[in-house]
């Protein structure tokens, strides 16, 4: 379903020149220690930085060894077991007291006689004597084991591994797409709370334009002093709206900074400006688009596929398994050796619990119900990822709706204040008349700049709500692994290019 066309720097990255903006950064008065950015390369570092994205990847290369351990299992399984031991007592008293008369097993000088049934005597061989002494033991076992059938256990196990790095991955591009916003929001704000700063000290500079002429009428004994302070007093009001505006900016580039990973001293200009441009797709199709393309939707759904794959595990606890296993044991007096014990065996073991009181039912409705837990979770996800999306939406279009108006308004403000400073000049109206159209110019501006600023943040919101891409494609990642393509080739089939495709 073709949506719209999207950037990777968001749509906001693309507001790089403005109708009306209200700004007054002068060339070169910037400090030292400032530094310009635009949103896209705020939103580049802010990836690169970002310890969330560092915890999600970490969490997906856990998922991969995780995958791979799961997989291992199925290989064949060799094992080491040595013993070395003093030992002592009387069971051993009589090999000791042998070995000590007559060294280690050997033929002694004596051969006993045997009368053969012909009545000849025949002399037999040499007698044995001598014993092993019995003061160590050192025993070594070597075992091999490969499963053959596990009722479907590791299989099980396989599966969920498959199915939580899926999960892994997506929950990394979420990660990716969070923080995008968080970085467009902090930009968007710092822009935002300029531009109102900006008005704000518009409204002092008016303020002291009209109190240079009351002043100078004053002298002349053409105004009242009521009027001389009263435009102090506005002055002094318009100064602390100004100084609180402008500390509000010292908090959003802090914010902005930390989000970038820049020290949060740092002074952040930003380049690029607020504009407005249509959006002309609809609540339905922007709904079906976050329905098919939101990361955490589709990984709440591996969330369910990874427990039905471990009730199926859980299940081998009523099958038999079936293991080829071969092992050897020696035994000596000597490391290594095997004067004392040498066997071997090799075959096929078979186990089965006939009867374990119970334990596999209970674990396969532990796996059952873990799977109800995560359906419910996964209609919970999809219900506020269409909340999102639609109060998004809503947002947009009434900030759209605001910034006709507002614009307008500003206009109809700009007049209305000239027509006022005029009369007033000329002694027709009275002060507060225009110190009242001052204050509707002011409002007006604050009003506009604060509809466009909400109308570019609930677009973004709009794109995070929908999960436009920044790494690979959600919908394309399901659909390649839904067909059999590992978690590494779905990847690559679902990787953006230079310029990402149209939704």
């Amino acid at each position: 379903m073709k949506l719209y066309t999207l950037n990777k720097n968001l749509f906001l990255a693309s507001i790089i020149s403005c109708t009306v903006i209200f700004s007054a950064k002068v060339c070169g008065a910037e400090e030292l220690s400032s530094i310009h950015l635009t949103l896209a390369e705020s939103i580049r570092m802010a990836l690169d930085s970002d310890e969330g994205i560092e915890s999600a990847d970490a969490r997906r290369e856990a998922a991969v060894h995780n995958l791979r351990a799961a997989r291992r299992s199925k290989g064949p399984v060799v094992s080491w077991n040595a013993q070395a031991s003093r030992i002592g007592g009387r069971n051993y008293q009589s090999a000791n007291d042998a070995h000590d008369l007559y060294g280690n097993p050997h033929a002694g000088s004596l051969r006993p006689v045997y009368i053969s049934d012909s009545g000849y005597p025949i002399l037999g061989s040499p007698i044995t004597v001598g014993s092993y002494p019995y003061r160590n033991t050192f025993a070594n076992s070597w075992s091999l084991t490969v499963p053959l059938y596990t009722g479907g256990q590791l299989e099980g196990q396989i599966a969920a591994g498959r199915y939580q790095l899926n999960r892994a991955d997506l929950n990394l591009e979420n990660s990716r797409q969070s923080v995008r916003y968080a970085a467009a929001e902090g930009y968007a704000n710092l822009i935002h709370l300029e531009n109102l700063a900006q008005v704000a000290r518009e409204a002092v500079e008016m303020g002291k334009t009209q109190l240079n002429l009351i002043q100078a009428q004053f002298e002349e004994g053409a105004v009242a002093e009521a009027d001389l302070l009263m435009m102090k007093v506005n002055i002094a009001n318009d100064h602390q709206n100004l100084v609180n505006a402008e500390k509000s900016v010292e908090v959003a580039k802090s914010t902005l900074a930390s989000i970038v990973g820049l020290p949060q001293d740092t002074n952040i200009e930003p380049l690029d400006v607020f504009t407005y441009e249509p959006y002309d797709k609809d609540l339905a199709d922007c709904e079906a688009y976050a329905q098919q393309h939101r990361p955490d939707g589709l990984a709440a759904e591996y969330d369910i596929k990874a427990a039905q794959a471990q009730k199926n595990a859980a299940k081998a606890g009523y099958r038999p398994r079936v293991s080829a296993v071969a092992s050897q044991n020696i035994a000596s007096n000597a490391p290594f050796r095997s004067e004392r014990s040498n066997a071997w065996e090799a075959g096929v073991n078979i186990s089965w619990n006939i009867f374990d009181n119970g334990v596999t039912a209970e674990n396969v409705q532990q796996a059952e119900a873990t799977i109800h837990a995560y359906e419910a979770e996964a209609r919970r996800v999809k219900k506020a990822i269409q909340l999102e999306t639609r109060t998004a939406f809503l947002n947009m279009k009434a900030a759209e709706q605001n910034i006709h108006e507002t614009e307008a308004a500003v206009k109809q403000a700009e007049d209305s204040y000239i027509i006022a400073q005029v009369r007033y000049e000329e002694g027709v109206d009275v002060l507060l008349g225009l110190t009242n159209a001052q204050e509707k110019l002011t409002r007006a501006k604050s009003n506009y700049m604060t509809a466009l600023y909400q109308y570019n943040l609930s677009r973004a919101a709009l794109e995070k709500a929908m999960g436009v891409p920044i790494g690979f494609d959600a919908l394309q990642y399901s659909q390649a692994e839904k067909k059999g393509a590992s978690a590494e080739q779905a990847l690559k089939a679902a990787k953006l290019g230079e310029e990402e495709p149209d939704p």
